[in-house]
């Protein structure tokens, strides 16, 4: 068997408060969509994971009903002919605004996880049942802190120059036209959420269905797609 490769790869924080006056207040993405690549594997095997609809200027205050662009994706980056296999992970966490120091940075209690679904809205591509492309791992929901993804499509190579993209995970992050100061209220408690999209690559390898390396179906089944490790 060849050696599996992967990439892991990680995407800026979005970090969503509640301000004052009864108005949301979206913070800023501290690395302006500059992501960091960490290779494992031999070389050849890339990809970038961008938010490119994601303009942090359009974005600075919300108002239930509004909508902010977000839209990650992974893109095929890889010159040599390699097809790639790939996964999201999302994570809503504590932000560094919480005014319990502990928790800054830790993932989001069910409690308060549940509150900030009733607060902000997300268009998961995997909840289109009759489009969609990303597969949310089994037994999570929209309502856990932790939801991994798998893409359905093979990645194909960069081939002259075309690089091959998923189509992205969500397109938007909307505050709910219901949310009142009382939802507002639990998001001003808790200092706001963040947050992480992180993300897995493997190179598919032809013939390789044993191993679960021949399709992302199999990759996932298989455990290859492992955020834990």
């Amino acid at each position: 068997m060849k050696k599996k490769k992967g990439i892991a790869l990680v995407l800026s924080v979005l970090c969503l408060s509640a301000g004052a006056a009864g108005t949301l207040a979206y913070m800023n993405d501290s690395g302006q969509i500059a992501n960091q690549l960490v290779f494992a594997g031999e070389k050849g095997l890339d990809a970038v994971l961008t938010e490119p609809s994601w303009k942090a200027e359009s974005a600075l205050l919300t108002v239930p009903g509004s909508v902010i662009s977000k839209d990650p994706q992974i893109t095929n980056t890889s010159e040599l002919d390699m097809n790639e296999l790939v996964a999201l992970k999302c994570q809503f966490v504590y932000s560094e605004n919480c005014p319990d120091k502990s928790k800054r940075g830790t993932l989001l209690s069910p409690r308060d996880m549940e509150k900030a679904v009733q607060v902000y809205a997300i268009d998961y591509d995997s909840d289109d049942r009759t489009k969609g492309n990303w597969i949310r791992f089994a037994g999570q929901t929209k309502s856990d802190a932790v939801q991994c993804f798998y893409y359905s499509e093979v990645l194909k190579r960069n081939i002259a120059g075309r690089k091959e993209t998923t189509i992205p995970l969500f397109t938007k992050v909307q505050v709910d036209k219901s949310v009142n100061n009382r939802k507002q209220e639990w998001i001003r408690e808790i200092g706001g959420v963040d947050i992480k999209i992180s993300g897995q690559v493997l190179q598919q390898m032809a013939g390789e269905e044993y191993f679960g390396l021949d399709n992302p179906k199999n990759a996932y089944e298989a455990g290859l797609f492992d955020f834990e490790a």
